[in-house]
C-alpha cells in the first residue's frame, strides 16, 4: 500500500491525535502534508491552529503551544515541520531539555491537542521517542511510488486514458511532482475536453533527461548527424554543453553499471535497490545495453570523463571537443 492508501484508510475513522509524515521521498512528504492540512481545514488565521517550521521557529514557543490548553475552541491543532531530532539526519532543532518536554507530551498528551509532525527524511527507529510514536501515532511513510503505483494514483484523480497517462508519466520522468504539474497544464489546455496523446506531445515539452536519452539512442545507433543536430537544438534552447555532458556521462555510467549487473545475472529489482534510482530508469537502461558490449560502454565512459577534463581545463573549444566526441562514440 502507498502512503496515499494509508492516508485514505485513516480518514475513514478520522486521524488519530498524533500523525507523523516522514520519508526519503521529498515530493510525497510535501504532497501528503498539503493534503492533510487541507483535510483538517488548516487556516493561518485560525487562532486555535499553529504551524511551526522548526528550522526557523522558536522551539520553546512551539513547545509551549503544544503543551497549552486551547483558548478559542475545544480543540487545538499544532503542526511541527522539520523535527530533525527524530530523523536519521545528524541535526537537532530541540536541545536535550526540549526533547524531554516533547517526550513528556507523548507520555501524557493534552487530550484537546492534535499534533501533526512532518519530517523530510527517514525516521530514526533506534530512538526511544520514535518507538513511542510507532506505538501511539499514525506513521505515514513516504516511500517512492513504483511506476504502476504512480499511474494508479493519477488514474483515480484524472480522466486520462491509460495510454495517455503512461506517456505523461514517461515525459514527467516518473516524478510525482512533475507529473502533477504537467497534468494541471494539460487540464488547463483541454478546458474539460478529452486529452489526447497528440495534445500531450504538443503541450508538454521534453525534459532535458528525456532529450539526453534520445541523444544516447542516436549515438548508439550511429546516427551522428542527428545527434549533433539535437545537441545544437538543446544549446539554442539555452542548455549549456557542460550540463549536457554531465548528464550524458551519468547516463553512460548507469549503462556500464547495468551491463555489469547483466553479466552477473542480477535481477532488476536488486539493481534498483543497489543503484537507488527509479525502477523505470533501470528497466530502460537494461533494454538499451542488452546488445552492447561491456568494452564499448567502459571505453565510452572513460572518453566522456576525459572530455569533461579537457573542457574544464580549456584545452580547446568545448563545442568542438563535444562534437568530436559524439562522432567517436557513434563510430565505436
Amino acid at each position: 500500500m502507498t502512503i496515499f492508501d494509508n492516508f485514505e484508510n485513516a480518514k475513514k475513522n478520522g486521524l488519530p491525535q498524533i500523525t507523523v509524515i516522514a520519508g526519503e521521498s521529498e515530493e510525497l512528504v510535501s504532497e501528503v502534508r498539503d493534503q492533510i492540512l487541507g483535510y483538517l481545514k488548516f487556516d493561518t488565521a485560525n487562532l486555535s491552529q499553529s504551524y511551526f517550521d522548526l528550522l526557523e521557529a522558536d522551539s520553546d514557543v512551539a513547545l509551549e503551544e503544544l503543551e497549552s490548553l486551547p483558548f478559542f475552541s475545544d480543540q487545538r491543532l499544532v503542526i511541527f515541520e522539520n523535527l530533525l531530532n527524530l530523523s536519521t539526519a545528524k541535526k537537532s532543532v530541540f536541545n536535550e531539555n526540549q526533547m524531554e518536554r516533547f517526550g513528556h507530551f507523548l507520555d501524557v498528551p493534552v487530550e484537546s491537542t492534535q499534533l501533526i509532525i512532518v519530517i523530510h527524511g527517514k525516521l530514526d527507529s533506534r530512538l526511544k521517542v520514535t518507538k513511542m510514536l510507532k506505538k501511539t501515532a499514525l506513521i505515514l511513510e513516504a516511500i517512492p511510488l513504483s511506476p504502476q503505483e504512480l499511474q494508479n494514483y493519477f488514474m483515480k484523480n484524472s480522466e486520462l486514458k491509460p495510454r495517455v497517462l503512461l506517456r505523461l508519466a514517461e515525459k514527467s520522468s516518473f516524478s510525482f511532482s512533475i507529473m502533477k504539474q504537467n497534468l494541471a497544464l494539460l487540464q488547463t489546455y483541454a478546458n474539460s475536453k478529452e486529452i489526447l496523446l497528440d495534445d500531450l506531445e504538443r503541450i508538454i515539452p521534453k525534459s532535458l533527461q528525456e532529450n539526453i536519452f534520445d541523444l544516447t539512442d542516436l549515438v548508439l545507433k550511429g546516427r551522428a548527424n542527428e545527434a549533433r543536430n539535437l545537441v545544437t537544438d538543446l544549446m539554442n534552447a539555452g542548455e549549456d554543453i557542460v550540463k549536457i555532458l554531465a548528464i550524458l556521462t551519468n547516463s553512460y555510467q548507469l549503462y556500464y553499471q547495468v551491463k555489469i549487473f547483466q553479466t552477473q545475472k542480477t535481477p532488476e529489482s536488486q539493481q534498483t535497490s543497489q543503484l537507488k534510482i527509479h525502477p523505470y530508469r533501470v528497466k530502460l537502461a537494461n533494454d538499451l545495453v542488452r546488445k552492447l558490449s561491456r568494452k564499448y560502454l567502459r571505453e565510452s565512459l572513460l572518453a566522456l570523463i576525459n572530455l569533461d577534463y579537457e573542457i574544464k581545463t580549456g584545452r580547446a573549444d568545448k563545442e568542438l571537443l563535444f562534437d568530436v566526441a559524439l562522432m567517436k562514440l557513434s563510430l565505436a
